[in-house]
């Protein structure tokens, strides 16, 4: 990824409103896939935000993954379960999400490997762990059996859609 200056145009408009209504789009599509009981899926929706970010620079996705959290609530994509609950599961996991773009890619031949996602869906694993803990009081174990499954299987996803979306869209959106 470039070092790309944050700066709002027609074009970073239209582009970052694709970006939204795609993971707006893919989120919805998530309700197929099995759901935990008080929320948590496989979220392949993030790969939206995660190329956002990657093609379009780290500011543009942590906006575009920011107006998400909005829209998740305002269409009832999101539960409210409370203030820690809103930061450790929603606004912060997804800024994170969105600010991937910082972590550049690991050259492996010629091969670009994404080692932003594995380090990303750690971190935002994390944050659901400390949403467990905090505000629902959950002991680690079973916080960990709960979180730990969905966010890998999103990992595993994300990764192999990102691997075969992102070469294609690379030549094709240009910033």
């Amino acid at each position: 990824m470039k070092n790309k200056k944050f700066e709002i145009s027609t074009k970073t408009m239209a582009y970052m409103a694709i970006f939204a209504a795609l993971q707006i789009v893919l989120e919805y599509l998530t309700q197929f896939t099995p759901t935990m009981p008080n929320g948590g899926n496989i979220s392949f929706s993030l790969v939206a935000l995660m190329m956002c970010s990657y093609l379009m620079g780290a500011c543009y996705g942590l906006v575009v993954s920011l107006v998400c959290v909005g829209l998740h609530f305002v269409l009832g994509l999101a539960t409210f379960y409370g203030p820690l609950s809103l930061i450790f599961d929603y606004l912060l996991p997804l800024a994170i999400v969105g600010l991937i773009g910082f972590i550049p890619f690991l050259k492996v031949n010629k091969f670009d490997f994404p080692i932003g996602i594995i380090i990303v869906m750690v971190l935002k694993t994390i944050c659901h762990l400390i949403s467990g803990w905090y505000a629902f009081a959950t002991p680690l174990v079973a916080n960990l059996t709960y979180n730990v499954p969905y966010n890998l299987a999103t990992l595993l996803t994300c990764f192999i859609l990102f691997i075969i979306l992102y070469p294609r869209l690379k030549k094709m959106i240009r910033i």
